[in-house]
């Protein structure tokens, strides 16, 4: 609704609508942009101040006449023109090889306005466009291709443009490119011997405004006292009954049908597992919609622009490292008291999590306001303009911040199956549910306001999608909650105090240092691409891409943070050897899982990718087989990074964390100029092997014995996932024939009938 207010009342003002241009060639996006700058299209050629000539040259000699009494030109090479044609218009000997192979763009280093304000290392591939050679000197190249140099816009007289690039019906990316309709209007200002707008400044730009600024800034301001007003009132209110806090259970008798009768209250490794095998049982099943929509639906159907999806990964990294810090750990900590107090005390264990979410609530106001504020004042005038409105909608998901408390408190109470189904509700389910709606819907206005784009506008849905996914789930655990016997409203009083405050900062301050730790070696993986990787929103796309089958790996961690309370709960009561169990049988467990998923997803995870998304993200299928590898040998970090919780030693999980992202931040940074995405992958290897081999020993010297079965834990997960993946990979070969039918058949049974051979061959 901000969103939609916000670009509906706002009428810009033009800069310059005196410059007249005369335009020839196709009623597509090039004079789309046109209309956008509000520029005087003329159909005289006589009266032009300048020619934009898309892929046509009408009354060559007229046109050449003018442009010898000092008009501009803006020259879009097409399939159609010949070399004399260019030449004569020109003005310069040239020779024209016509190419479709994809290339990738750079600027070279001048310090040119066109350079500087527009980031052409994230521009999108270009394919189809003509190879020019001329033997002057004279002529500037200004963009080229990363792989060869060839030039792909360069300058033939000050006001003389040309981009080789074919436009309309070719190279579509580069035209929803969201710098696309400020580079027409930049193109053609300098070109006219004018000066132009910044992208920041013009009003076409998908970026923040001066009116949106003022807008946001007083809905950030009213819901910030808004917030204060309403924490005052519940703290008065929470004092004066403190009796309120027994009331822990709303129903007693369907609490003890649904909660005291039941094996939940039985202590043993069956709790984590038995919210593994729920996640598993459901999980393995929505996994394989999950992947189609995610690799064909998606980026086919709903949003069919690589660099979107880029853009889109990046900012939900950036939000990793933001969200995780002004956590502060509160989440995790009410995670772990909750089990440790939920016995013995189980009124302490609910105060943090009221502290969690007044936390969230007061904090998360303030965070938002930082967050937008930053993104709609410098992000504008930085090389992540792009950027700027995604943020903007993204940061709202922290109002009111608290949508996952129910999950929280399942963890903490070890309903691991009620933690579960939300878990698998706001990752996996309910993403196929939300985006087709509001992604659509945002692409369709983005398509109808072409300022944005649909690319543009997509993206911005992503964002409404991932709130309505986060606003769904907390209803269904409203539910949950109820269904148990559980007073809701006790979560949303304020009885903690001073002790409670400290016990959970202690705690989560070192959580969070390890979160953001992690975070911030994504935020600065993205820092170090943005200025280094060539083409890095289309990359990043594919990567994104490549990553989604990494995602298959998350089902172990459902082993491993369901484990964690379990842990908690051992050792606050001194059970040191039912710790080691539980360690045991994640490491068993872990082990089994992950070399399942490697086998498999080796094997039909690239072909799948080749033909379910087709060539625009080819290079995914690349990246997929070591992402593959790294993603099953994350497992003993997992178990690690529960045991240092578990055992109320969070500061060894911040230090290992910090030493494993730190060793991949220096290698990327090193090694990315000259391996490019390559260096990403060693990066990773060697930062998280460092990790697993590091937290087995320290937690065993400062946290509890640790025990690792080799032959179940790696050496049969190794054999059996060897022989699986020969089977898997001829089967594939067999069945697969480039299409999406029989991607999508060799990912089915590649993902469930196929686990029983597996579960066999282990």
């Amino acid at each position: 609704m901000v969103l939609a207010l916000t670009l509906s009342i706002v009428q810009p003002a033009y800069a310059d609508e005196s410059l007249r241009v005369y335009y020839a060639g196709a009623d597509g996006s090039v004079k789309t942009a046109l209309e956008l700058a509000k520029f005087e299209l003329v159909t005289d050629p006589a009266l032009a101040d300048v020619f934009v000539l898309n892929g046509e040259i009408p009354d060559l000699e007229l046109i050449r006449a003018r442009i010898g009494q000092g008009a501009g030109l803006v020259l879009f090479l097409g399939p159609t023109l010949t070399e004399e044609q260019v030449v004569g218009v020109l003005g310069v000997p040239l020779k024209l090889t016509a190419h479709e192979d994809a290339v990738s763009l750079t600027n070279i280093n001048l310090d040119d306005p066109l350079l500087t304000e527009i980031i052409w290392n994230g521009a999108p591939q270009i394919r189809e466009r003509f190879d020019v050679v001329t033997p002057l000197s004279s002529v500037q190249p200004l963009v080229t291709s990363y792989e060869d140099g060839e030039w792909i816009l360069w300058q033939a007289r000050p006001n003389k443009f040309v981009v080789t690039a074919f436009m309309d019906d070719a190279n579509s990316q580069i035209q929803e490119w969201a710098y696309f309709n400020y580079l027409i209007y930049h193109l053609v200002q300098r070109a006219a011997g004018r000066s132009p707008l910044s992208f920041a400044e013009y009003p076409s730009s998908p970026v923040p405004h001066s009116a949106d600024r003022t807008i946001l800034f007083g809905l950030l301001g009213l819901i910030i006292v808004t917030t204060f007003a309403i924490f005052f009132y519940v703290r008065r209110y929470s004092l004066r009954h403190p009796e309120a806090l027994d009331q822990i259970v709303s129903d007693r008798s369907r609490f003890e049908v649904n909660e005291e009768s039941t094996s939940w209250e039985e202590v043993g490794f069956h709790r984590p597992l038995s919210g593994f095998l729920v996640a598993l049982s459901m999980g393995v099943i929505l996994f394989i919609p999950l992947i189609i929509y995610q690799n064909l639906i998606l980026p086919s159907f709903i949003l069919p622009s690589a660099q979107a999806l880029g853009i889109w990964g990046r900012v939900t990294q950036f939000f990793n490292l933001a969200w995780f810090f002004f956590d502060m750990g509160t989440s995790v900590a009410f995670i772990k008291y909750l089990s440790q107090h939920r016995v013995d005390d189980p009124k302490r264990g609910i105060q943090f999590g009221q502290l969690f979410i007044w936390w969230q609530l007061l904090s998360g106001a303030v965070q938002v306001a930082l967050v937008i504020a930053l993104a709609v004042t410098v992000a504008p005038n930085s090389a992540y303009a792009l950027y700027a409105w995604s943020v903007v909608i993204h940061a709202f998901i922290q109002i009111p911040g608290f949508y996952r408390v129910f999950l929280y408190a399942f963890s903490g109470f070890q309903r691991n199956d009620y933690a579960r189904y939300l878990d698998l509700g706001l990752n996996v389910l309910l993403p196929m549910i939300v985006q087709p709606i509001f992604v659509t819907i945002a692409y369709a206005w983005g398509r109808a306001n072409p300022a944005f784009g649909g690319a543009m506008g997509g993206l911005l849905g992503m964002g409404i999608a991932a709130y309505a996914a986060e606003l769904l789930t907390f209803l269904f655990g409203f539910w949950l909650y109820r269904r148990i016997g559980l007073n809701v409203r006790i979560l949303f009083l304020a009885h903690f105090d001073l002790g409670i405050v400290k016990d959970s900062f202690r705690f989560g301050v070192f959580e969070m240092l390890g979160s953001a730790a992690w975070s911030g070696g994504q935020a600065a993986e993205i820092w170090i691409t943005q200025a280094r990787l060539i083409n890095y929103a289309e990359i990043w796309g594919n990567w994104v891409l490549a990553q989604n089958f990494v995602f298959a790996f998350n089902v172990v961690t459902t082993v491993t943070d369901g484990t964690m309370p379990s842990i908690s709960e051992a050792i606050s009561h001194g059970r040191k050897i039912l710790s080691q169990y539980y360690t045991v049988m994640m490491y068993k467990w872990g082990g089994m899982l992950s070399a399942f998923l490697a086998a498999v997803l080796l094997a039909v995870g690239p072909r799948f990718i080749l033909g379910a998304s087709g060539p625009d993200f080819a290079r995914a299928a690349t990246y997929a087989v070591p992402l593959l590898i790294w993603g099953a040998i994350q497992y003993p970090s997992w178990v690690g990074d529960q045991v240092q919780l578990g055992s109320n030693k969070p500061y060894i999980k911040s230090a290992l964390v910090a030493g494993e992202q730190v060793l991949r931040v220096i290698l990327a940074l090193v090694l990315l100029e000259r391996f490019q995405v390559n260096a990403l992958i060693i990066a990773y290897f060697v930062g998280l092997l460092t990790k697993d081999f590091v937290a087995y020993f320290v937690n065993d010297k400062l946290c509890f014995p640790q025990k690792f079965y080799f032959w179940q834990s790696l050496g049969a997960p190794l054999l059996a996932a060897g022989t699986h993946y020969l089977l898997m990979d001829r089967f594939s070969a067999l069945i697969w024939q480039g299409d999406q039918i029989t991607s999508i058949i060799i990912f089915f049974v590649g993902i469930l009938p196929s686990l029983f051979v597996f579960m066999f061959l282990y």
